[in-house]
């Protein structure tokens, strides 16, 4: 029998490089904080000398503790919340160990809330995502289990939930060991800013209730990593023929912009931004009622509305994107709901699946009326594969393009001001150098 031909022999075969890993936990600086007097998190990552750190099963795990009050009755059903760890963060900040930020990802909570929306499929969210972050078992945020309040009328601690969720950044993306215990300084640090009650809370009753919470007990588990001498001195001398440039590793980070749709406008309107990375690979605009954002009675992040927009297109460098425009309404929703799913590159993938569905309450991808709740985004893609996989950059270079437009065609006038968050995706070069130094290029 002939053996296969992928079998190939060696008489001095590449032995592997020997290499120890344990489980860290880096834990946050304070034991509670609170969105309304301490509301920065701050988690120092004090990674041992000559170590490496891998993120890709990594988790960042805390308390969460329902201080929602009603003010006339001590009823902890009616300051009863829902929601899950993403919606808690507002912000996430990298610090290199110099101080300097490396990454900044601005409306961490809605972002997150959409890559569910069309990257998580049902069976996922219930088995998984809603054990492990809370939540609810589907797209609709109003089947999260309720986390009863203070047994008081004044805010005090009332049902708590530990909640532990990937923390989705270009950072702690798990694609590549990052050498963390190469830097020179302080340690590198993350700074997680937590979200304003209000919106990061649904509240069961919202006559005479008060919206408050705490976390505790804030920390991320990963794996350290670290190899032999040889190894060690290899890498160092990869870093000293580097130079100043250093080793770098390609990730994906979110830039986020944000406009507003005034009340009563109609037909085609214009929203402009500006966002300037050297390897854009798409853009998603998601609408939401301006009223909705801080209202502890509506869940302004796990659903968006559509503002009644029948067509939309981009101006990016004075060209109009893409060159025909997208029409969408009741009838003809595909193009537009295509376009999203070819933005996160998933249009081809047979097994994939989403949260989203065509016609389900604060589930469906899009409806006509201005302010049905629903999972409406507009998706525009810059490039044309998967620059992950690739190492290189592979989207549009937005560095020297001036203002963009959002270019929205509303069907009916509005009867309210709508909110217009703009979200690009980007490739993220982080760098390493031989004096200790991390820094970012987008």
């Amino acid at each position: 029998m002939s053996n296969p031909e992928s079998v190939k022999f060696s008489t001095s075969p590449t032995e592997a490089v020997s290499a120890d890993s344990e489980l860290v936990v880096f834990r946050s600086e304070l034991a509670s904080y609170n969105p309304t007097s301490n509301k920065f998190v701050r988690i120092n990552l004090p990674v041992a000398d000559k170590s490496w750190i891998d993120w890709g099963d990594s988790v960042l795990s805390l308390k969460f503790t329902n201080r929602s009050f009603d003010d006339t009755s001590a009823s902890t059903s009616e300051s009863a919340v829902k929601t899950q760890l993403s919606n808690l963060i507002k912000s996430v900040s990298i610090l290199s160990s110099d101080g300097s930020q490396v990454e900044y990802v601005n409306n961490y909570n809605l972002i997150s809330n959409i890559m569910d929306d069309y990257t998580m499929g049902e069976n996922h969210k219930k088995g998984i995502e809603q054990i492990l972050a809370g939540g609810a078992p589907n797209g609709d945020p109003n089947g999260a289990t309720e986390i009863a309040g203070s047994a008081t009328t004044a805010e005090a601690d009332g049902a708590s939930l530990v909640m532990v969720d990937r923390l989705m950044t270009g950072f702690t993306s798990g694609q590549y060991l990052l050498p963390l215990g190469y830097l020179i300084g302080q340690a590198p640090a993350i700074i997680i800013e937590l979200e304003d009650a209000a919106t990061a809370l649904k509240i069961n009753t919202a006559a005479n209730t008060n919206a408050a919470y705490s976390v505790s007990d804030v920390q991320i588990r990963a794996k350290q990593i670290r190899f032999n001498s040889a190894f060690n001195m290899n890498f160092e001398q990869t870093l000293a023929e580097a130079g100043e440039v250093g080793v770098n590793y390609i990730t994906e980070t979110f830039l986020h912009n944000q406009g507003s749709l005034n009340s009563g406008v109609s037909g085609q309107q214009n929203v402009p931004f500006s966002v300037n990375p050297r390897s854009a690979k798409y853009i998603l605009a998601a609408m939401r009622l301006e009223s909705d954002v801080l209202n502890k009675d509506e869940f302004s992040l796990g659903v968006r509305h559509s503002a009644s927009c029948g067509q939309y297109s981009f101006e990016v460098a004075g060209k109009i994107m893409p060159s025909q425009p997208i029409d969408i309404s009741n009838t003809n929703y595909s193009q537009a709901y295509a376009a999203v799913l070819d933005c996160l590159g998933q249009i081809g993938n047979l097994s994939h699946n989403t949260l989203i569905t065509a016609g389900t309450a604060r589930t469906l991808f899009y409806s006509n009326t201005q302010d049905t709740a629903s999972k409406f985004v507009a998706g525009l893609v810059l490039e044309d594969f998967n620059s992950a996989t690739n190492n290189v950059y592979s989207g549009a270079n937005l560095s020297t393009v001036g203002q963009m437009t959002f270019r929205p065609k509303i069907d009916t006038a509005l009867s309210a001001a709508y909110r217009v968050d703009l979200i690009t995706s980007c490739d993220m070069s982080l760098h390493f150098t031989l004096d200790g130094k991390m820094y970012s290029v987008k």
